[in-house]
């Protein structure tokens, strides 16, 4: 059951409780009313000429009447006339006359059914009695009587099925709050090793504590994966810095120590150390401006500005790279209207240069890229396809994650940043890029700018 409707039901069983009780109490108050154990009738008692009651008479008559309970038969009679005032009694009705022994009559005649007794109503305007009777039924239980008993009953169990739920439910609740907090605290201590325990439980019963245990698990999962991946890269970065390093180290030492003496020799040292030195700069500054690339600084870093004519330019400048290091460059450009959108032209620049130099680095002398620019239905396509060695297949669902370096970029010198780079600033843009390759046939990277 989804939490929000155990929260729901809890508030609906904890109000439905004192709801219960206040209607029961409302039901046994007029039961057990003095209006609703009189007598039917009585209102009409003081209409009648016969009886001439005055208002003391009356509230005599009233408060006698309501000490009476509900299965008890009374009749008021005028104790000088005889006259029947009013009556429950079937055997006494109202406005007969009774003498004193066709009442006795009616006693005995029914004294095996009944038990009788007489009260003297005496005032100074009315001289009367009322008789009641109950009957002898072993066993009776009223029509009322039966009724408490079941609302009691009833009362009972609603107040025990709404606290047992309630109980139950508040155990639930608590015991998957304080499993969220423990898996939690966990992870926030940097325990990563502890597997979050879930059930995979049907759709019909899964609710916001499965789904928020499933989420942690997959989180602790990627956090773990993260900080593999960061081991990985302190490891590979290590490597990649040790060897420039060494290199500028060993010849270093070299001139230190005159094992090149020859000024030609010194000179190509030193050229080499030189170059060694930009590639540590080059490493460096990916890594400064990796982790200074924000997502919030690129968003307002964009202008509205033509991506056709963007595509365009950069196209024709790699068109004339490719030529100088012997790659046939093919393009097709094929723009039929000018489309603006809002794009970092810096950041952008670097995708495709991105996306350029990596087709060159992966392609041969000879080797064919070709560069296609095109606009379908409401999106610019952009792409980049070579004949190169391609990507194995077991690396293309990896290849923009960060620090991935593929199987055939392993000989090849970098940290395995300039792809997951590449897809933070297409995300940024609201792009979409995809990936198709294969081995030893090449690859194809598609850009998609929606506008």
């Amino acid at each position: 059951m989804k939490l929000k409707n155990q929260f729901n039901l809890l508030a609906t069983l904890i109000t439905a409780i004192p709801v219960a009780c206040i209607v029961f109490v409302f039901i046994n108050s007029y039961i057990r009313s003095p209006k609703h154990l009189m007598l039917k009738g009585y209102e009409e008692v003081r209409a009648l000429d016969s009886s001439n009651m005055t208002e003391q008479d009356y509230k005599l008559f009233i408060r006698n009447v309501r000490l009476l309970p509900k299965n008890v038969e009374c009749a008021l009679i005028d104790n000088i006339t005889g006259v029947v005032i009013t009556s429950s009694i079937k055997e006494m009705p109202v406005n007969s006359y009774l003498s004193q022994w066709e009442l006795w009559a009616v006693m005995e005649a029914t004294s095996g059914q009944y038990f009788y007794q007489f009260t003297s109503l005496r005032t100074f305007t009315l001289d009367s009695f009322m008789i009641t009777r109950v009957p002898r039924r072993k066993n009776n239980v009223s029509r009322n009587q039966i009724l408490l008993t079941t609302l009691y009953i009833l009362l009972t169990v609603i107040v025990s099925v709404c606290i047992i739920i309630i109980v139950r439910l508040s155990s639930t609740i608590n015991n998957s709050i304080k499993s969220i907090e423990d898996e939690t605290q966990a992870i926030a201590s940097g325990d990563l090793s502890r597997k979050i325990p879930y059930k995979p439980l049907d759709m019909s019963k899964r609710n916001e504590i499965t789904s928020i245990s499933e989420s942690l698990e997959k989180m602790r999962l990627s956090l773990a994966e993260a900080q593999n991946q960061k081991t990985k890269f302190i490891m590979g970065i290590s490597h990649d810095l040790r060897t420039p390093v060494s290199v500028i180290k060993g010849y270093t030492e070299a001139i230190s120590d005159g094992v090149l003496t020859s000024q030609e020799e010194v000179k190509n040292a030193m050229e080499l150390i030189q170059t060694k030195t930009e590639q540590l700069e080059t490493m460096i500054d990916t890594l400064i401006s990796f982790t200074k690339m924000n997502s919030t600084e690129i968003r307002q870093s964009m202008k509205t500005q033509s991506i056709t004519d963007f595509i365009t330019e950069i196209i024709k400048e790699e068109q004339t790279t490719g030529n100088v290091f012997n790659r046939n460059i093919i393009t097709n450009i094929n723009f039929d209207r000018n489309v603006l959108v809002p794009f970092d032209r810096q950041l952008v620049t670097r995708v495709f240069e991105n996306l350029f130099n990596n087709a060159m680095r992966y392609t041969q002398n000879d080797d064919t890229i070709t560069l296609d620019a095109q606009i379908q239905d409401n999106n610019v396509i952009y792409k980049i396809s070579d004949t190169g060695c391609g990507i194995e297949e077991k690396d293309l669902k990896n290849i923009f994650d960060m620090f991935y370096r593929g199987t055939n970029s392993r000989r090849e010198e970098g940290m395995g940043i300039g792809l997951s780079v590449v897809k933070n600033i297409i995300d940024t843009h609201g792009w979409s890029i995809e990936v198709d390759s294969k081995k030893n046939e090449g690859t194809c990277f598609t850009i998609k700018i929606p506008f």
